[in-house]
């Protein structure tokens, strides 16, 4: 499973800045999560087609 980030540094980061410097670091942040979450997903494919293959396979 997906560990979580730890957001305190974020937090603190945007707290004290102007909105549009928000908006651009929680772009920047969400591009990174929706990144992460597609790898994630390519590793479950990935995983769940070697396995359809080893079954797949006679022994």
């Amino acid at each position: 499973m997906l560990k979580r980030r730890r957001t305190h540094q974020f937090k603190r980061n945007t707290s004290h800045t102007s909105p549009n410097r928000r908006r651009v670091l929680t772009k920047n942040s969400h591009k990174k999560v929706l990144n992460r979450r597609k790898a994630f997903a390519i590793m479950q494919m990935d995983e769940m087609a070697e396995k359809n293959e080893s079954a797949a396979q006679p022994s």
